[in-house]
């Protein structure tokens, strides 16, 4: 991935965090009723927590994006974090359009958000 568009996603992800728009963690993003417009999820998951992510994929009918082993952890300078949900529309808008065409981003689309 290009720096400028690596900036970019870290820069919107520290929005997220800032925001209070983020969700961390499987568990966490499981016991949310509503309100998730983006899912991203790191490649290194484990297999059963991916199956989670994409039935709540499917649940808060989003988009989720994979990132490359490592990647999702390193760009919110949280190496141990695996998964999260982004509960902004806008935030969420655009970090997706920093991922689209990017081959390291795997983009499962879904729903109406």
């Amino acid at each position: 991935m290009e720096r400028a568009k690596v900036k970019k996603l870290e820069t919107y992800l520290g929005f997220c965090i800032r925001a209070g728009k983020i969700t961390f963690g499987v568990d966490g993003i499981e016991s949310l009723k509503k309100g998730v417009k983006l899912l991203l999820a790191d490649e290194g998951l484990g297999e059963s927590s991916f199956k989670t992510m994409q039935k709540l994929r499917e649940k808060f009918e989003c988009p989720l994006i994979v990132l490359a082993c490592g990647e999702l952890g390193e760009r919110l300078h949280r190496p141990a974090v695996k998964a999260v949900a982004i509960k902004d529309k806008n935030l969420a808008d655009a970090i997706l359009s920093v991922a689209d065409g990017e081959p390291q981003f795997k983009i499962y689309s879904g729903g109406n958000n």
